[in-house]
């Protein structure tokens, strides 16, 4: 994805600032309000990972309705990933972003109150809402900030440092959702057990929002109004058809999300069926904050494999994502509980050395003015693989059962490999000027 940089401003000091963009100050602090918001933005979500198909069976779901539920929410987060791209590229990337938290905060009070299929379906769905805006916004305007600062020669510094907060957060987070029911039913015996997980992301959720408030700064773009929308999203269509690199982007981005619905989706279930009944919530907690903390050291691993190597990064994504699949399978066959939990780890490890790699590419391919909605556009394709792998895998594990469909989940892994050596190999727009017209 490489283009000559044309960029339109000097070095940091004495530049010339393109027209139309945010200015935001102290642009040396951007590490950390990135490190600092990603880690509670994904410590949020790992409070509920470790029981969230649990908390849908507490509330009357069955075992063949968890993927159609997920499917509800994911067809949701497909729909509005680009229109919400789009108004974030538009209309403000903070505001956008604060607007997710108040969906993520309905969300969780939807889900304190409901049961049965649809209303449990729904307390999700305002979730997808809440995935939606907040996919690209806050990352894009702070991406810009650290290009316009530093330019995009040491991007995966970023990348690696958010990609670290991202895992650390689900870890931890992960560790903690483990615990937090046996601690809530000894507080509220009469409450449904996972009701103290939703009320600790409340709370979490309102810490997020105060630091993005106090710590994120954005002035809106003098060139947002010259265009109107349907112009935009025009503009950003024709960029994607003209683009191999960002369509192969998109095509892989749809084979990971088909291929890990049915992981995310069966590992309780079939650790549980490994392990017995007596597997516990905390058991569930460990192993999810253990595969996070396998991707957080595989990420932090990428930085010196890009630093100290001359490897290409096309050739590096193609053996990551297919030693990936590789695990998929061993894990598919595998009937030790300890067995299982290595195997998920590792797999995991191997992921996240992929996750920083496939960022920093994809954002040196991205214009500023259409970081956001381009973002929302890479998410929406996971997003819709994973739509159709929670309707596949739910036929698919209800006719043949788990392993097969996670040998289904790797095959498709395998064959998307290939992509991204084309996805690696596009021009970069440098400090993140704007698309040639």
């Amino acid at each position: 994805m490489d283009k000559p940089t044309h960029s339109r401003s000097a070095d940091k000091v004495g530049r010339v600032m393109p027209p139309g963009r945010m200015v935001l100050p102290r642009p040396g602090g951007v590490v950390p309000v990135a490190a600092a918001t990603r880690f509670l933005q994904w410590g949020i979500l790992g409070v509920i990972i470790p029981v969230s198909n649990l908390l849908r069976m507490s509330k009357g779901l069955g075992l063949a309705e968890l993927g159609f539920s997920a499917a509800i929410t994911a067809s949701i987060v497909v729909a509005l990933e680009l229109p919400t791209g789009v108004l974030a590229d538009r209309l403000g990337r903070k505001l956008t972003y604060l607007a997710s938290l108040v969906f993520q905060a309905a969300s969780c009070l939807a889900l304190l109150f409901s049961s049965g299929f649809l209303a449990v379906s729904l307390g999700f769905g305002l979730y997808g809402i809440s995935r939606a805006l907040s996919s690209g916004s806050l990352e894009a305007l702070l991406i810009d900030r650290y290009i316009d600062s530093h330019g995009d020669g040491t991007l995966h510094r970023l990348m690696s440092a958010t990609n670290a907060a991202d895992t650390a957060g689900l870890a931890l987070g992960s560790i903690a959702g483990g615990f937090i029911p046996g601690l809530w039913v000894s507080i509220a015996p009469a409450s449904n057990r996972y009701h103290g997980n939703l009320l600790v992301m409340l709370l979490l959720i309102l810490v997020l929002a105060i630091l993005v408030l106090v710590s994120v700064s954005e002035e809106r773009s003098a060139g947002q109004d010259r265009a109107g929308l349907g112009a935009f999203m025009k503009d950003s269509m024709t960029f994607i058809t003209k683009s191999p690199a960002l369509l192969a982007f998109l095509a892989a981005g749809i084979a990971w999300g088909f291929a890990f619905s049915a992981i995310e989706t069966y590992w309780q279930p079939r650790i549980a069926g490994i392990a017995g009944a007596g597997g516990s919530d905390r058991l569930n907690g460990f192993l999810s904050a253990g595969y996070f903390l396998a991707a957080l050291v595989g990420s932090l691993a990428t930085l010196p494999l890009l630093e100290k190597t001359r490897i290409r990064p096309g050739m590096a994504l193609l053996a990551l994502r297919l030693m990936t699949a590789a695990f998929v399978i061993a894990l598919a066959v595998q009937m030790d509980a300890i067995g299982f939990a290595v195997l998920y780890v590792a797999m995991f490890f191997w992921n996240g050395m992929a996750s920083p790699l496939e960022t920093t590419v994809l954002n040196r391919a991205l214009p500023s003015d259409k970081r956001a909605s381009m973002l929302s556009m890479v998410s929406m394709a996971m997003q819709l693989g994973g739509l159709i792998g929670a309707v596949v895998f739910g036929l698919v594990v209800g006719a043949a059962g788990i392993p097969f469909a996670w040998f289904v989940a790797a095959a498709a892994l395998g064959a998307s490999a290939f992509l991204l050596p084309i996805a690696a190999s596009g021009r970069s727009y440098g400090r993140g000027d704007a698309a040639d017209s």
